[in-house]
This record gives structure tokens, sequence and C-alpha cells, in this order.
């Protein structure tokens, strides 16, 4: 017997299916809420909705009640019907308010995400809250809901300490989702570059790209500040740890694609070679970044032409780097009613800013011709007087333009390598065609 009742399964109070009896409303004075009984007078809840507790808690707590409302008098009717009525109000204001206040944080949350994504001030939440405010009276003037509208947006708690913490949970989020999906990912890539910020602090910066279902998704994984020296081994200390400090399976790594720094491509002392040689990572291919190849190839090695590009970045700044030379410049374009009110500057940091600048300088030769002149500045004028600097000029000009649209779309997300190498591809007929082209010879008619 002793070993049959401690094998029979103890019953549970989910399987006793007890339900409330609708009598004990009058009876004992309860309703049913949210599956629980509770008591009109007190408020209370039973946790099981049995006859016995129920009475129990009616005889106890409100014994006298049945001498001011006796059972089964019209009068307990009305009282037990007016306290059902005044809890349903208490629980329907509750649930307006937390509705209410759930609208409010879910505003401001979206509101802290939009200043965090265009890169505003924290401090700007402010600002977009008394915008709500003054434009609310014109936006909602036929509203019947107006004031509770108004009530809305003064509501909105948009201090720059409130938006930097809303920032920050948003932010852990987003993050915590890339590792779950990093972590039901068949395999992931990775694409890492270093570059020195205005604080001369060295930035690793991790970018990853992943399988999710049946489509590739690429995130930003880290930033991670080189303190001192910017080795291989120093790049591969901060990758590693960033890996393990985020639970990453590094054994999924597929591949690898940085710049052709030493740092990076060394077979030995390089990211790439010790991480080929580290047992926790698999076999990987590794990539030259695309963008970084065409950059490296569109690199001025014709002395002429950087000649040439050279004198008319002298111009430019010129031009530019003088405040009172740039303010009559640019009155002199004005008075041309030109297509263009200014120069842009060269940076050698920005690869698209070569041809920008060329481009800008040729549609603009004319007026920087009378510029010069008017400067006597005989040392640039004497170049645009020439007809072979105006050749190599065009020259340069349209080469740096077709370059500039085959970086663009080298460029963006999503991209795959096939697309990739068929831009390649394409670009390189083009050359070929251009070859062809300048080898015909010009009959210049007399």
């Amino acid at each position: 017997m002793t070993s049959k009742s401690n094998e029979a399964k103890k019953r549970k109070l989910t399987e006793e299916n007890r339900t409330f009896n609708a009598s004990w409303e009058l009876d004992f004075v309860f309703t049913l809420s949210n599956d629980k009984p509770v008591c009109l007078i007190c408020h209370n809840s039973i946790s099981v909705p049995k006859k016995a507790n129920l009475q129990r808690h009616y005889t106890a707590m409100h014994g006298d009640f049945d001498k001011h409302y006796p059972i089964g008098k019209k009068l307990r009717e009305d009282k037990v019907a007016s306290l059902k009525k005044k809890l349903h109000d208490q629980q329907t204001i509750f649930r307006r308010l937390l509705s209410s206040s759930d609208c409010a944080t879910e505003a401001f949350v979206k509101i802290s995400w939009i200043l965090a994504k265009k890169q505003k001030p924290y401090s700007d939440g402010e600002t977009v809250k008394a915008c709500f405010q003054e434009s609310a009276d014109s936006l909602f003037v036929e509203f019947k809901n107006k004031d509770e509208i108004k009530k809305q947006i003064s509501n909105l708690q948009l201090s720059h300490q409130t938006v930097a913490r809303r920032v920050e949970i948003v932010s852990g989020d987003v993050f915590d989702q890339l590792l779950c999906e990093l972590k039901n990912a068949s395999g992931f890539s990775l694409a890492l570059d270093e570059s020195c910020d205005v604080t001369d602090t060295e930035q690793l910066i991790i970018w990853v790209r992943y399988d999710v279902e049946d489509k590739f998704k690429e995130e930003l994984l880290a930033l991670v500040p080189l303190r001192n020296t910017t080795r291989g081994e120093d790049i591969y200390n901060a990758l590693k740890e960033c890996l393990v400090r985020n639970s990453i399976d590094m054994k999924k790594l597929v591949s690898v694609t940085t710049d052709g720094a030493p740092a990076m491509v060394g077979r030995r002392a390089g990211l790439i070679g010790l991480l080929m040689v580290d047992s926790d990572f698999p076999n990987f291919q590794a990539y030259h970044c695309i963008i970084h190849q065409q950059a490296l190839c569109s690199k001025l090695k014709d002395d002429a032409l950087q000649n040439v590009m050279n004198i008319a970045v002298k111009i430019v700044n010129f031009i530019r780097a003088h405040p009172l030379n740039h303010r009559q410049f640019k009155t002199l374009l004005e008075e041309y009613e030109c297509n263009y009110g200014d120069f842009v500057l060269h940076t050698d940091v920005r690869w698209l800013s070569k041809g920008k600048v060329l481009a800008r300088f040729w549609d603009l030769i004319q007026e920087v011709k009378i510029f010069l002149r008017l400067k006597n500045k005989e040392e640039f004028l004497k170049f645009q007087e020439m007809p072979v600097f105006i050749v190599r000029l065009a020259f340069l000009t349209d080469i740096t333009d077709h370059l500039n649209k085959l970086n663009l779309k080298l460029q963006g997300r999503y991209q795959i390598l096939p697309t990739l190498m068929t831009e390649i591809t394409v670009f390189e007929t083009k050359l070929d065609l251009f070859i062809s082209q300048l080898n015909i010879p010009i009959v210049i008619p007399e």
C-alpha cells in the first residue's frame, strides 16, 4: 500500500476544475476578476475559488454586512451591484492610466531612437517637445479631444538625461538581438578597418555579415579603440577579445576582409597570419577589400597628370585658403551668374573628393582665369594658357569621374562578390574601349 500511495500521482490545483459559482456574488459579496475571486467590500482576492474560502473570509471580515443588507432583499442586490460597478470603474481608470503611460513611453523611446540615428544632441529632445506643444493648438484645433492630446504631449519625458538612458536601453536591446541572430546563424564574415580619429586614437571598426533564415544581414559589431600600437598582434588581440567577450562562436567564421596594410595581411605578424595559426579559428577565406584596391589603382602614377592635379589643387587652395580671395571669388561667381557658388576642397582621406574638385574646377575654368588675371598670379595663369595643360586637365577630369562612378557602385550594403567582380570587369572593358578610341588619329580639317 505504501509503494502504491507513493506512486500515486498527486492532484494539482489546475486539475480540480474549480469554477466560480454565480450565487456566491450575493451570498459572500465576491466577484470574479482576472480568474480570481475578489471581495467587493475590501478588494482582497482569494487564490482558490472554493466556497469554504470565500465564506470564511466573509464571516471573519464582514460579518455585520448581513445586518445592514439582509440576504434575499432588494437592498442587498442594489448594494452588491453598486460595489461591483465601483470596482469595475477603478480597474478601468487604472488600465486607462497604464495604457496612457505606456503610449507616452513608447513615443519618447521612438523620438530618442530618431535623435540617435540622426546623430543629434540629446538636448534636442526638449526642442522636439517644445515644437509639439507650440504646433498642437494649430494642428488639433478642430479635434474634440484637443486637451487630452496636449496633456499627452506635456507628459513626454525628453530631457537629455532621459533621452540618453533610453538610447542606451535601445542600443543594448539591438545589440542583444544581433548576438542572438549570430548565435543562430550558420556562419558569419568579418570586415575590419582601422583609422585615427580627431583625438589621435586609433579605432578598429568591425562589421559582421551573417545569414538570417533565407537572407543576409550586415551590422556593426564593435568599435574598439587601440590605445597604444597598431601592430597585427594588437589588432588580433582586440578582435579575439571582442568575439570572446560577446560569446560568439569563432568556429562559424567564413571569411575576413581587410585593407592591404601589412598589419592586416602579413603572413607572420599580420592579423590574417595570426588568425590562420590560431586553432580557435577554422580555415577561412581572406580577402582584400575591393574598394581599397580600386582606390590604390586609381592613384596617379604619371608625373604629367600628377603635376596637373597639384596645380589645380594649389589654385583652389589659393582661392579658398585666403578669406579675402574667397569672398572676392564668390562675388565674381555671383556677378557671372555661374551654376556654382564656390569651390570644393580636396582631401586625400576622401577618395571621391579628387573627382569633385576637378569637375568643379573644369566647370569654372573661365572664371578662374579672370580671377587670376585680377590678382596678377602669372605663375598659375601661365598653365591655363597652355593647350597641353587644358587637354590633360580635361582627360584627368573625365577619367576621375568614371572612377568615382565605379567607386560608388562598389559601395553600399548587401553587395555580393560576383556583382562587384562584374562591375570591375565592365570597367576594364570600358577602359579598353577608351584606349582604342584614343589611338584613333584625329584629322583636323584645314
